[in-house]
């Protein structure tokens, strides 16, 4: 398998201003060479606007810095797109590669 796409795995972190409010963002956790593959995308409707869903695979080595988070704590970034984390699959807990199935994310890039 050819790990030749760069991917950068985000966390959200808890922060806090200057006058002490806390708040979440997303910062740059991790980067990683991935294998990366597109399993579809579908459009749909949904209050008056078009929306498109483009579901994406990426592989990459198993490190244990990423493999221990929940898929609802972490997002991928490729090539300036936000990917979603649906699911993470370390197969058959061999730890040798980590899958996680995303769905694009259609925001700003915050």
């Amino acid at each position: 398998m050819t790990y030749n796409k760069k991917i950068v795995f985000q966390v959200l972190a808890e922060k806090s201003n200057k006058i002490g409010n806390q708040f979440q963002e997303w910062t740059d956790f991790f980067t990683a060479w991935a294998n990366v593959n597109g399993v579809g995308g579908r459009e749909y409707y949904s209050a008056s606007q078009v929306n498109s869903q483009n579901d994406m695979i990426f592989k990459v080595r198993y490190s244990r810095k990423i493999a221990d988070f929940l898929s609802s704590e972490i997002r991928i970034i490729y090539n300036n797109n936000i990917y979603d984390v649906k699911h993470i699959d370390d197969y058959q807990e061999q730890h040798r590669q980590l899958t996680f199935r995303t769905e694009q994310h259609n925001g700003r890039y915050n």
